[in-house]
């Protein structure tokens, strides 16, 4: 399968329609089955569109997307359900805020090549600035299917804490797509002790996009990445494809019998302490 990273950079997002035609064109070219879009991608999109109200503090544009996220957040859905059914593509569309019982939280969702969406993840570990920001967390971890893979959706900081990607892999994920946006400076090690340190310790798949943008007083850059275990990747590196934090898109190929073979060669997972993981249902299939 052929997957993509987008980071935003390059796209045309004060209008939505221009946004709409550069997202068409770069996914035909890529020729991608599924394409990952990053963290913060509706905040983003309905500040620079006007979708909601600009600022210059990313806090009060944050907790203004809070107070204003139905409207908008139904924009941004109807916008990408139409790529993806357009495109026939699996379309992980980056994150935004929504609100159920007075209660806010930050969630990716994705859509299926019929436009429908397959896949939403609340996020589960929530950095300072976004508890003061008021988001709440999330509390279940849910797969769901990309074609033949078994997939699952990391937002944001969720990254940073490798029981995420364990518990992923234990209950058979074999594909986890991270919705990232990492400030921007030397990020280099923070960002490799996230989804690429989740991929060695567990033996799957990881499509990470990373915003390249800046929103209010916050700038983001950290480069896009296609992950996969040390011994199926070009100088045993971890690295599919790698881009650098203002590349538009990056793509890959996924080689799901290679991963098998390393798996069935040295089966991580099976060297575990299982007492330690009861509860959580691990797929033999891996």
């Amino acid at each position: 399968m052929r997957v993509s990273a987008l980071t935003m950079a390059g796209l045309r997002l004060k209008d939505e329609n221009k946004y709409r035609l550069d997202m068409i064109a770069l996914i035909k070219n890529s020729g991608a089955n599924l394409v990952v879009l990053p963290a913060y991608s509706a905040l983003i999109l309905g500040l620079e569109t006007g979708g909601l109200a600009p600022d210059l503090n990313f806090s009060v544009a944050f907790q203004h997307y809070i107070d204003n996220n139905i409207n908008w957040n139904n924009r941004f859905k109807d916008l990408h359900s139409a790529l993806s059914s357009e495109l026939k593509v699996y379309l992980a569309a980056g994150t935004l805020i929504e609100s159920f019982s007075g209660r806010h939280y930050h969630t990716a969702c994705c859509f299926n090549p019929a436009g429908e969406i397959c896949g939403t993840q609340k996020q589960t570990h929530l950095t300072r600035a976004e508890r003061e920001i008021g988001i709440s967390r999330g509390e279940e971890l849910n797969t769901f299917y990309v074609n033949d893979f078994q997939a699952g959706l990391v937002v944001g900081n969720d990254a940073r804490h490798p029981e995420v990607g364990r518990i992923f892999a234990l209950r058979g994920a074999n594909l986890l797509l991270h919705c990232g946006a990492i400030e921007a400076g030397f990020n280099c090690w923070p960002q490799v002790a996230g989804m690429w340190s989740q991929v060695q310790q567990n033996q799957f798949w990881s499509v990470e996009a990373q915003l390249s943008g800046a929103i209010g007083d916050k700038h983001f850059g950290a480069p896009p990445a296609v992950l996969g275990p040390c011994e199926i990747t070009p100088g045993q590196s971890g690295y599919l494809s790698r881009g650098y934090p203002h590349s538009s898109l990056i793509t890959a190929e996924l080689d799901e019998k290679a991963r098998r073979r390393i798996r069935q060669k040295y089966p991580i997972l099976d060297l575990l302490n299982l007492e330690a993981y009861t509860g959580i249902n691990k797929d033999s299939a891996l």
